[in-house]
């Protein structure tokens, strides 16, 4: 018999964060989505539990930030403590702002999490999910990808046929490995443990890192009454004896009642580091931990697998409704790969640092801490956490192809400050923007350019705002207040008047209003076809509005 076929436009396989969160964009997008899950029931186990101000403005882009963040901790603070028990520096994050929106660091549970993308998904009519489903095999053809899929509670076989096939089946990928594409990079020797618990009490807000030589141990209120404990265990330690209840009450008693507590899970885990050697083969994504896996010293897997989400999201929606050709889903990979290698080789670097197995080095490293925190610029480079990479893309779909120099708006994240909403109120700007492309307009604009900035926004589907500086009053339909005065220095600093920006609000090019036509003719040429139209056209950055 001839398998039942099944038609859709993107095929996810997976579930988890990664997928879950990529279907909803898609579903917001407008693109019809199947999802496909091994598992017949949400995983219900605290995994990941950190995510950034980044992470939730990609949240926020699904729609899903306030349930999200309603339900998360902000951690005030990291203490960073040596063998001796002392303090050795503290990373207070608590007020810091990068300019999008959010708090800088949140602790969450994972099956919280999952149950709220997964509930998303309602939203869309077009966007189904399907639990106990497991994908054989795959074959590509020249306009489109067929899975055959397994029913695992019956074994029945179906074939799905895609336009794109997306991989978020996590590190051990079914998906990756079918397609023969290795994983590059290496595994350590440690292991950790994890312990997930929940105290009858709220447990203190700040996060703490023993980097004792002896045993490493992770600490942080997640959200609720939750805690984690992370133990890392000694070379001639096994980790199934490790886990044993004796051995847990030890591990969690230095921080806790371990008779007041209820644990709810407890599973060794390893470091890696990993990236695919290629994150496309054809009408094939790879996507989250099944493109990339990283120590968790920085926090930063599950949010490297969100970023992925949101850069290839609209993409694929733009590809799929005719809007942009095909060659735009190359710039994922060339887009997404350079950051996460810079964050990958950042975590290891604090990895190196405070989780050193050296006594002599743990020694040197808790006092050399706490002299050079006295040094005001190093003490900026661990106050403002500039070690972490800064979401920034180097190549790809901006103007110009690439950044022409660090100080280029061209591929930056665009900031989120609060603003004026229409009809009075305040909002976080992007709520403002809509799903799609964004068209921003400085005060300062000529009358001529503003109305051409608007005819482009129309051309391409996109919102066009006029900014108002803060005094101007309750903004119109089309315009927004710029309360704090953000908008307006970001326009200024770059020396521009027009900006676009993209779904994701990466900043595909800024420029003087005298300018827009070929900011207009670079973009068109990205969406079909040339991807380059430079133009030789004078840069935004050596002139100043006015």
């Amino acid at each position: 018999m001839t398998p039942l076929v099944e038609e859709t436009d993107v095929l996810i396989v997976g579930c988890g964060p990664v997928g879950a969160l990529t279907a909803n964009l898609l579903g917001l997008y407008g693109v019809r989505t199947l999802v496909l899950e091994r598992e017949l029931t949400e995983h219900g186990q605290p995994r990941a539990i950190t995510c950034d101000d980044e992470a939730l403005r990609i949240y926020q882009s699904a729609g899903l930030a306030e349930p999200l963040d309603a339900h998360m901790h902000t951690c005030p603070e990291v203490e960073l403590v040596g063998a001796s028990g002392e303090l050795f520096a503290r990373l207070v994050v608590e007020g810091l702002d990068f300019g999008l929106g959010y708090p800088v660091l949140r602790f969450f549970s994972q099956p919280y999490v999952e149950h709220v993308l997964r509930q998303g998904l309602s939203r869309f009519p077009h966007v189904s999910l399907r639990l106990g489903q497991r994908v054989e095999s795959f074959t590509q053809e020249a306009h489109s990808i067929s899975a055959t899929v397994q029913d695992t509670r019956t074994g029945a076989e179906r074939t799905v046929r895609a336009r794109y096939l997306l991989a978020c089946d996590g590190g051990r990928s079914t998906l990756r490995r079918l397609a023969g594409i290795d994983m590059v990079g290496s595994t350590y020797d440690e292991v950790m443990v994890a312990i997930s618990l929940l105290l009858p009490e709220t447990p203190p807000p700040t996060c703490r890192m023993v980097c004792d030589p002896y045993r490493h141990v992770f600490i942080a209120r997640c959200a609720g009454n939750e805690l984690r404990i992370d133990c890392m265990l000694r070379e001639d330690e096994k980790p199934e004896d490790m886990v044993r209840p004796e051995q847990i009450r030890r591990f969690i008693s230095p921080y806790v009642d371990p008779d007041r507590v209820t644990i709810q899970r407890v599973a060794p885990y390893v470091f890696n580091r990993r990236v695919a050697s290629r994150w496309r083969q054809g009408r094939l994504f790879l996507m989250g931990d099944a493109a990339h896996l990283m120590p968790p010293f920085l926090g930063q897997g599950l949010c490297s697998g969100l970023r992925d989400a949101s850069n290839l999201s609209w993409k694929l929606a733009a590809v799929l409704q005719g809007q942009a050709d095909e060659p735009l889903l190359d710039t994922y990979e060339q887009e997404r790969r350079p950051h996460t290698e810079a964050m990958l080789e950042a975590s290891v670097n604090m990895g190196r640092v405070v989780f050193t197995g050296s006594r002599p080095l743990a020694f040197l490293r808790d006092r050399l801490f706490r002299a050079v925190d006295r040094i005001p610029r190093v003490h900026r480079f661990i106050r403002d956490l500039e070690f972490k990479p800064r979401p920034q893309l180097t190549q790809g779909f901006m103007l110009g192809g690439s950044r022409a120099h660090r100080q280029s708006p061209e591929g930056t994240y665009f900031p989120q400050p609060t603003v004026g909403a229409p009809g009075g109120g305040l909002s976080r700007l992007d709520e403002l923007l809509g799903p799609g492309f964004s068209v921003l307009v400085h005060p300062d604009t000529r009358e001529t350019h503003r109305r051409a900035a608007q005819a482009l926004a129309d051309s391409i589907g996109a919102r066009c705002l006029r900014i108002l500086p803060p005094r101007a009053g309750q903004a119109q339909p089309g315009e927004v207040v710029d309360r704090e005065g953000k908008l307006d220095a970001w326009f200024r600093t770059h020396g521009a008047e027009i900006a676009i920006l993209r779904p994701d609000r990466y900043v595909f090019g800024a420029v003087r209003g005298s300018h827009l036509a070929w900011l207009t003719t670079a973009l068109r040429g990205w969406i079909h076809g040339s991807g380059m139209a430079t133009g030789g056209a004078p840069s935004a950055v050596s002139s100043s509005v006015g």
